[in-house]
């Protein structure tokens, strides 16, 4: 099953859940600072990078290349 995950799956999958975490924190009543912004903004947007940078983009060699 993991194995049809793409790069950009991924992010999309990322992103769904900060919103959602988002969005049960202003449900709940937490209170939305500046800090508190510029975390959630750094915590949606490192993960991904970090995720396109470091996935593979082609099959490793083999033996037989």
């Amino acid at each position: 099953m993991l194995n049809t995950l793409t790069r950009t799956r991924v992010i999309q999958v990322w992103f769904v859940a900060v919103a959602v975490a988002i969005a049960a924190a202003i449900a709940f009543g937490v209170t939305v600072t500046l800090s508190t912004g510029v975390l959630l903004v750094a915590g949606c947007l490192v993960p991904p990078v970090v995720v396109a940078v470091m996935w593979p983009v082609d099959p490793p060699k083999t033996v037989r290349e």
